[in-house]
């Protein structure tokens, strides 16, 4: 991979510029482009127009579109009318929710190798988890181009197609889910006497060290989990309390409700 070039840049086409230039440095091309002339101002890219990617010298290795799930049938459109080369055929690849990759490739030539993928918010920071699906066409260099720029951002998989509303509802809203825990956590600690600042503190140490730990030892989470208790003891305590209240089956149901939702969105 040696050219990318990325239409939209809000916050995600910002955060792949972001985490591609420090990964790669100059050793990657990024051109970008943007109908929002402010959202391109400050970016380390070389700012071109779409036709402008098709040109002797230009031609990117990959295609991202970021832009809004509304917005992608006329982004692809525009941009497969622009590429009337059949010799210029760059992986394609859609972050838009939703929209499938049948529906990606009514928009593009038969031909077209197109990934769809499901990043996350974390990606801003460069700890994000995506999920890519490929079409029959791509070949095994349009996966590692994928991964290449994907993990950038944090880190990447390839699921099959039917997988993505799962992971949508998962990994896609689950940032949503662990801020509020996070807020959970920050108002018991309030409640129970410390000032706002060292709840904080404590509580977003406490999830990401967790998170931490069951990463790099690989360990049953139930047992990570026992060995934090101990009988009769303060753990013990409050996971009674969040087992009254229906904790772990709330957050099952928030998995398949989005899920749910997600394939309804897919339909429409």
């Amino acid at each position: 991979m040696s050219k990318v070039a990325i239409l939209g840049t809000g916050n995600m086409g910002k955060a792949l510029i972001a985490g591609l230039r420090s990964k790669y440095g100059d050793n990657v091309t990024i051109m970008a482009y943007d109908q929002v002339e402010k959202c391109l101002v400050g970016l380390d890219v070389d700012i071109k127009k779409p036709h402008e990617w098709f040109t002797a010298g230009n031609i990117p290795d990959a295609i991202i579109v970021a832009v809004k799930p509304q917005d992608i049938v006329s982004a692809v459109a525009s941009l497969s009318k622009v590429n009337d080369s059949d010799k210029v055929t760059p992986l394609w690849i859609s972050i838009a929710a939703g929209v499938s990759l049948e529906s990606l490739q009514k928009l593009l030539p038969l031909q077209a190798r197109i990934c769809r993928v499901m990043p996350n918010t974390p990606s801003l920071v460069g700890e994000g988890m995506s999920a890519c699906a490929v079409n029959a066409n791509c070949t095994d260099n349009d996966k590692k181009i994928a991964e290449e720029i994907f993990t950038a951002v944090g880190k990447c998989l390839f699921v099959p197609e039917k997988q993505l509303n799962a992971v949508t509802g998962l990994s896609g809203s689950g940032p949503a889910y662990v801020y509020l825990f996070i807020e959970a956590l920050i108002e018991g600690g309030v409640t129970a006497g410390l000032p706002y600042a060292t709840a904080r503190e404590l509580a977003i140490q406490t999830v990401i060290g967790s998170a931490r730990m069951a990463h790099e030892t690989g360990e049953n989470t139930n047992a990570l989990k026992l060995k934090v208790m101990s009988p009769a003891g303060t753990t013990a305590y409050g996971l009674k309390a969040l087992e009254e209240h229906g904790f772990k089956n709330a957050v099952i149901s928030a998995v398949v409700n989005a899920t749910k939702r997600a394939e309804e969105l897919g339909k429409s």
